[in-house]
């Protein structure tokens, strides 16, 4: 399965709004320790405003974004977690430089669609809806709504409470989770190429 898949019509939708999370990521010590919803509450009041009066993160081609995203979004990712379980159980068939290869590189591709999405944000605003705790203290859902389109559209963010604060490990549009999304095409290409292929495929995606 190619992994052009993966960027078809639904993927692309979560490129656009996935990457509204950029606006909500940039937290100080402070803000970790609070609860998740009033963390992602406050910083998506003051992110929106960041994007908003910064013409560089307005522009896609600044560099400025990709400096942005590492330092202030990456660090708010589990990108071990996400990874484990897009890959489902094809996790255990990988070694253990077979899993590191493929965490980098996914992290490369989902850093990189963040920091594209971003520039498209400073119309948009996030409305906190509620919180579903799943494990108390440790694993909630925060739903979210975007607004600044004709449609307001429904994004729920998974967290988990880890030793560095509340990290994000899945993100669902509207149903769609991009967890599970990814999953259904790592299953395919390693049914026809096995672990390498998911590898290779990333590489390709990223250039690498």
């Amino acid at each position: 399965m190619a992994m052009r898949s993966i960027l078809g019509p639904m993927t692309r939708t979560l490129v656009a709004l996935c990457g509204v999370w950029v606006l909500l990521s940039c937290a100080n010590a402070h803000a970790d320790t609070g609860a998740p919803d009033e963390l992602v509450r406050t910083l998506a009041a003051q992110m929106t405003q960041a994007v908003r009066t910064d013409p560089d993160l307005q522009n896609p081609g600044s560099l400025k974004i990709s400096d942005f995203v590492q330092k202030n979004v990456v660090p708010h990712f589990d990108f071990d977690r996400i990874t484990q379980i897009a890959m489902g159980r094809n996790w255990a068939k990988a070694s253990p430089t077979e899993q590191k290869q493929i965490v980098l590189e996914f992290g490369k591709l989902l850093t990189r669609t963040y920091s594209n999405a971003i520039a498209s944000l400073k119309d948009l605003d996030v409305e906190v809806k509620s919180t579903r705790v799943t494990t108390p203290n440790s694993d909630v859902v925060v739903k979210t709504q975007m607004i600044g389109r004709p449609q307001p559209v429904a994004i729920d963010y998974g967290l988990i409470n880890s030793p560095g604060g509340w990290k994000v490990y899945d993100v669902t549009v509207e149903g769609i989770s991009l967890v599970a999304a990814y999953r259904d095409e790592f299953n395919g290409l390693v049914s026809s190429s096995g672990v390498q292929g998911v590898i290779d495929a990333l590489k390709k995606k990223n250039g690498s």
